[in-house]
């Protein structure tokens, strides 16, 4: 007795729900981060403010950041679904990324001038270059 069939239409539905789960909880991700770094923008305009930090622990941070940009790689390359479907999950996934990476750097440039000698800003240079690079993994599929 074969039950491929039934197990496939039970868990199909579980896995495209976790799929967009992770897109959402990515997105939450990336849209704190810029918040952080517009408020720090806007409000930090003398020099006895001091800006919001992302954590207390660069060393927590960076794993988080390096720990999802493996995910990612990973949910990359084992996309599952049609070919349109991958392709507008790679679309959406790409696009999410590129303005990622556009906003790092534009508040890269306006909060730290290109002075990343603080833990911060080493990693905001991080989740830009791991923000760039898959962007480009999911693009460079399409």
């Amino acid at each position: 007795m074969n039950n491929q069939p039934t197990l496939r239409k039970f868990f199909m539905p579980i896995i495209y729900l976790a799929e967009w789960f992770l897109f959402l909880f990515v997105a939450l991700c990336i849209a704190t981060l810029n918040m952080i770094n517009l408020v720090n923008i806007i409000t930090v305009d003398m020099p006895w403010e001091e800006p919001i930090i992302f954590t207390s622990s660069f060393i927590s941070s960076l794993s988080f950041v390096i720990g999802l940009a493996i995910i990612c790689f990973f949910y990359n390359k084992f996309l599952m679904g049609s070919k349109a479907y991958q392709k507008f999950k790679k679309t959406i996934w790409g696009i999410l990324f590129g303005l990622n990476t556009i906003s790092c750097v534009l508040c890269g440039i306006l909060i730290y001038g290109f002075n990343f000698f603080h833990s911060d800003g080493i990693l905001l240079l991080i989740i830009t270059l791991l923000s760039a690079i898959i962007t480009k993994i999911f693009i460079s599929k399409n």
